[in-house]
């Protein structure tokens, strides 16, 4: 079975169990991974997290309102026409990205617990490479 095919069955149960962690959270791994753009880079605009997430920008604003909503990002700059809103996480929004990744840390060490550490970085190594090779195609090795 060709390698590509079973990474794209892997990666979708793998995914489920994710999502499936993260909603006891209240959190899918869309939220999270806004969340961590914003402890990476705190002040980004909306529109910035849009190219950095890869959506549209309307797409973008949806997630933020509901982030806001649940009190986990905040504006820290005026709204309204001309204002380019900055967005920081709360103290909450800190918090629960905190939990997040804890469980997905122990999500992590039921998946890979029976790897040695030179394994898990191997396989790390390797998701990070063809990550970057789906990223950018001129990357990837001719056939």
């Amino acid at each position: 079975m060709p390698l590509s095919l079973q990474l794209a069955g892997i990666g979708r149960m793998v995914r489920e169990e994710v999502e499936r962690r993260l909603q006891e959270l209240g959190l899918s791994v869309r939220l999270l991974g806004v969340m961590g753009h914003l402890s990476a880079t705190p002040g980004l605009s909306i529109s910035e997290l849009a190219r950095r997430a890869r959506i549209s920008a309307p797409s973008m604003l949806s997630i933020v309102r509901r982030l806001e909503a649940e009190g986990l990002v905040e504006r820290v700059s005026p709204t309204g026409r001309g204002n380019t809103a900055q967005l920081n996480l709360t103290e909450a929004g800190r918090g629960a990205r905190a939990r997040a990744n804890e469980t997905l840390s122990d999500l992590d060490g039921a998946l890979f617990g029976s790897l040695s550490p030179e394994q898990r970085d191997a396989l790390a190594g390797a998701v990070q490479q063809v990550g970057l090779a789906l990223l950018d195609p001129t990357a990837r090795s001719a056939p």
